[in-house]
């Protein structure tokens, strides 16, 4: 995948979503992303995205504060 930014290949990596709520922050840890190697601009791939957004959805509700849940045990 091309980085939209600069033009420079990406590279595959596991890292951390962190989504900002109103009333918390949810941290997705090892989410599959590609990386752009020099200005370290992120993606998801569709189908990622859509599971980030499930997910986010399916647990706003229930959380308080912080939570942190591992992609490949919720997706």
């Amino acid at each position: 995948m091309k980085c939209i930014e600069c033009g420079n290949e990406t590279e595959k990596a596991l890292l951390k979503h962190v989504a900002e709520l109103e009333s918390c922050v949810l941290i997705i840890k090892n989410v599959p992303t590609h990386v752009c190697p020099v200005c370290g601009e992120k993606y998801y791939d569709n189908d990622v995205a859509k599971k980030i957004e499930d997910i986010v959805n399916r647990f706003k509700d229930f959380i308080e504060e912080v939570a942190i849940l591992e992609y490949d045990k919720i997706a």
